[in-house]
């Protein structure tokens, strides 16, 4: 088998002419102007930098003559609190005869606290809350009252002797999806018990 000859790794770039002969492209060359071009280039960029360096330390003199001097803040290190000195040194009253001081006024002015359980146009659904209530072991009594819209019957749960039988009472109606309402009234406030 005969070698192949080799070939050269570069050859010059060809072009064909009108008539189909090939031509070779002259060889690239620099020019007066591409050099003068190319410093052209560089001081142009040489003096933009110049200039934006300049540009900067004026805008930053500017802006620091500009700006006032800011107050200084002072942060005090000690602590904000003083809860874990005060709470070790109270002496607390425990005993279970305490009521909080809106009972011991109410107890005094002879107030009543009841709970408002529902308020209804039929007695059929005032007996059928009172129900409800029953099942829940609360006792509720309902009570009819006449105002400018008509006869409405009223469940009340209470008076409640106190504070606690009250928010247990409360706590069950919640459970049970049902809203009450609190009521504060004196004794022998007109209401008619059914």
């Amino acid at each position: 088998m005969p070698a192949k000859p080799a070939r050269s790794p570069r050859r010059p770039a060809v072009t064909r002419g009108a008539r189909g002969q090939t031509q070779h492209a002259p060889p690239a060359t620099l020019s007066k102007a591409h050099v003068q071009g190319f410093v052209a280039g560089c001081a142009a960029g040489l003096l933009a930098a110049v200039g934006a360096d300049r540009w900067s330390e004026s805008a930053e003199d500017v802006l620091a003559a500009a700006a006032p001097a800011l107050p200084t803040l002072q942060i005090e290190s000690g602590p904000r609190f003083d809860f874990y000195q005060v709470l070790p040194n109270q002496e607390l009253d425990l005993s279970p005869d305490i009521e909080p001081a809106d009972l011991r006024e109410a107890s005094k002015s002879n107030t009543e606290y009841l709970l408002q359980a529902g308020s209804f146009r039929k007695e059929s659904d005032a007996d059928r809350r009172r129900g409800e209530l029953a099942l829940l072991g609360l006792e509720a009594s309902i009570e009819l009252s006449d105002s400018d819209n008509g006869l409405w019957y009223r469940v009340y749960l209470g008076p409640f002797a106190s504070r606690s039988d009250m928010a247990r009472a409360r706590s069950l109606t919640a459970q049970a999806n049902m809203d009450t309402l609190l009521l504060k009234r004196e004794p022998g406030a007109p209401g008619v018990a059914l």
